[in-house]
């Protein structure tokens, strides 16, 4: 959804610390087995629907959770536009779009506030023109730090959606997460960290 786009390098959301600030990857990788699992980082950008005459409402902070920069994100989802949503995530760079080549899931550090809620993460393919993008749903606990990992094999475009075809690395532009009235309605808060892409070793 087109909207108040915020950049949020060196502001609210300043990409990590000093040290980290450039996109793409930029902290050792962790051994898994035979996999390894990569950080990446990125330009956080949200946005809401005020673009399409809705009212949905997006704060960003940056914070720290387990020593490590995160991101916060909340605010209030109204159906002004249809079912009113925000997404909020950063722009795939040319590293990052060779790790999704070769990648088998992506892994993150999420807490989320009062009830526990749903969420989407999204990999946003340039193909897709009607918000149908390729898509996993998660549901959380209120207050506990969780990590989530999902194959990429599992990522599905809805029922509604103009099918755009196979899922292909060099179609992603953007990691995105996004929260909509119809899966989450009203308020809502989740903090992000610690992503990861995990690729052959």
């Amino acid at each position: 959804m087109k909207a108040a786009k915020t950049v949020i390098c060196g502001i609210a959301l300043a990409l990590l610390l000093v040290a980290l600030a450039a996109c793409g990857t930029g902290a050792p990788a962790i051994a898994l087995g035979d996999y390894v699992a990569v950080p990446i980082f990125g330009e956080w950008e949200a946005d809401d629907d005020s673009g399409n005459a809705g009212t949905s409402t997006i704060t960003m902070t940056e914070t720290t959770e387990d020593g490590m920069p995160a991101w916060n994100f909340a605010g209030m989802l109204t159906r002004d536009f249809v079912w009113g949503g925000t997404t909020f995530g950063f722009s795939v760079d040319e590293e990052i779009g060779g790790l999704l080549g070769s990648a088998t899931s992506i892994s993150f550090m999420v807490r989320t506030g009062a009830g526990g809620q749903q969420f989407l993460l999204q990999l946003h393919d340039q193909r897709v023109t009607d918000y149908g993008q390729f898509a996993v749903n998660f549901e959380t606990v209120e207050g506990e730090a969780t990590r989530l990992s999902f194959p990429i094999r599992h990522f599905m475009q809805p029922a509604w959606a103009v099918p755009v075809g196979r899922l292909r690395a060099d179609n992603i532009i953007r990691i995105q997460w996004a929260t909509h009235d119809s899966i989450n309605p009203g308020a809502y808060d989740i903090t992000i960290w610690d992503i990861s892409l995990h690729v052959p070793e």
